[in-house]
């Protein structure tokens, strides 16, 4: 039995190896937009999840490897309530640039992971108390998927820890598309 599951999983991985080598990324640059949901967490007060729009561009240097910008702008923000209070989240700017290492699936489609560094601003409004700004910068992580429906057009589902401080952490689940050229 545990000679059948080995074959069965060397052979897969070859597959998928083989499938990696027919795909050549080398010099290509690509860019795409991301619709982000947004999730602020802090200790003892509910999560909020505002909206960004995301925009990439990046370049691979080889086959699996990416160099990619990012920038974001905030959509549409999220209220909670504390202590009979409305207190708001937006959005104002995602900037960050990260090394994206891909496993590519087939010629067109691939799995990867990301690493790198974000500096994220956003605003803080409650009623009655005005509002506050402020900018946060840290590590960046992530993982993703691009699902080819051409041979430059591909659909792209993500999830990023943007953020993670002591006191908070924020991250995003992402979906978009991907033009490579």
């Amino acid at each position: 039995m545990n000679k059948k599951i080995l074959t069965v999983a060397m052979f897969s991985c070859m597959s998928v190896a083989s499938a990696s080598a027919i795909a050549d990324n080398t010099n290509k640059t690509y860019f795409g937009a991301q619709y982000a949901i947004g999730t602020y967490s802090e200790d003892g007060f509910d999560d909020v999840n505002p909206t960004a729009l995301v925009g990439r561009f990046g370049k691979y240097f080889n086959d699996n490897f990416a160099l990619e910008g990012r920038l974001g702008i905030g959509i549409q923000d999220d209220s909670i309530n504390i202590f009979g209070t409305d207190v708001t989240l937006e959005i104002d700017t995602i900037l960050g640039i990260y090394g994206i290492g891909h496993f590519n699936l087939n010629e067109t489609s691939s799995v990867y992971g990301l690493l790198g560094l974000t500096r994220a601003e956003a605003t803080v409004s409650a009623s009655g108390f005005g509002s506050d700004s402020d900018d946060e910068t840290g590590l960046s992580f992530g993982v993703g998927a691009d699902i080819g429906v051409s041979e430059t057009v591909a659909l792209n589902i993500e999830y990023t820890q943007y953020l993670n401080k002591s006191d908070f952490d924020f991250s995003a689940l992402s979906f978009g598309a991907v033009f490579s050229f």
